[in-house]
């Protein structure tokens, strides 16, 4: 099987690009959830964010697969948001590409200490590459996201739904997997989610050349469990949904 692989520079300069356009969204929910309590969950400060998996016969959720991929691309989100890789959860850097700070650095963020998020991630998966060893998992990600105006509790908030876009993430199954898991009501894991599975190239925002056919698939979906709303601006945030199908509450060690 040949693989498509994009140019590093290009790769990265464009997603760059994208991310600044993405995460000028942030959104609503058009079900009713509430705020996640965050104690003892290793989520950075600037953004209260939940994810949340749509199941499909692209990525069992359940299995090896579902519990690296969901580990990796969570992670990446929570270091983006951070702006370290040491959000990632544990094992996230021995499972991912060597260049993985500066890949971290060319997604910036649209929030801050002065200007926190509030929000929830949700993925689907979009179709699938295998050869041997190696697999690609195409993601579309949708969600919601309220960001904060200024410094201060006082200050109000501008909610969004995110533009959707597509997540590409290519990794080789060596040696021991990762551990198959409940569902459950943590937002992030305990313990080792990663096995010895080696993540080659992510793409956060895989928009380059845009439109891809992918980005126009994302675009199309239609999925009850997306929510829509209209922009918004006032004094609370959209508040995260329930993540699902979540984490266990017991090590995973």
């Amino acid at each position: 099987m040949k693989r498509a692989h994009r140019g590093p520079v290009a790769a990265l300069a464009a997603a760059g690009i994208a991310m600044v356009v993405v995460c000028g969204c942030g959104g609503s929910p058009a079900v009713t959830g509430d705020a996640v309590p965050r104690v003892n969950e290793h989520v950075p400060a600037d953004l209260d964010i939940t994810f949340r998996w749509l199941p499909g016969p692209v990525l069992d959720l359940f299995g090896p697969e579902g519990t690296f991929v969901r580990a990796y691309v969570e992670s990446f989100e929570l270091a983006d948001a951070g702006r370290s890789t040491t959000w990632g959860y544990h094992g996230f850097v021995a499972a991912s590409p060597s260049n993985i700070d500066s890949m971290i650095a060319a997604y910036p963020p649209d929030v801050s200490a002065d200007r926190p998020g509030v929000g929830t991630a949700i993925f689907t998966g979009l179709r699938r590459l295998d050869d041997g060893d190696w697999t690609r998992i195409v993601l579309c990600r949708h969600g919601f996201r309220s960001v904060r105006d200024g410094p201060g509790n006082g200050s109000s908030w501008t909610s969004r739904t995110d533009a959707p876009r597509p997540v590409e993430i290519d990794f080789r199954r060596v040696g021991a997997g990762p551990p198959k898991v409940k569902s459950g009501t943590k937002r992030t894991p305990d313990g080792e989610v990663f096995g010895d599975w080696h993540t080659t190239r992510v793409d956060f925002a895989a928009i380059y050349p845009t439109p891809t056919a992918d980005q126009n698939a994302c675009a199309a979906m239609v999925s009850s469990g997306v929510p829509q709303r209209a922009p918004a601006h006032g004094g609370q945030p959209w508040p995260s949904l329930t993540p699902s199908p979540g984490w266990s509450a017991t090590s995973l060690l």
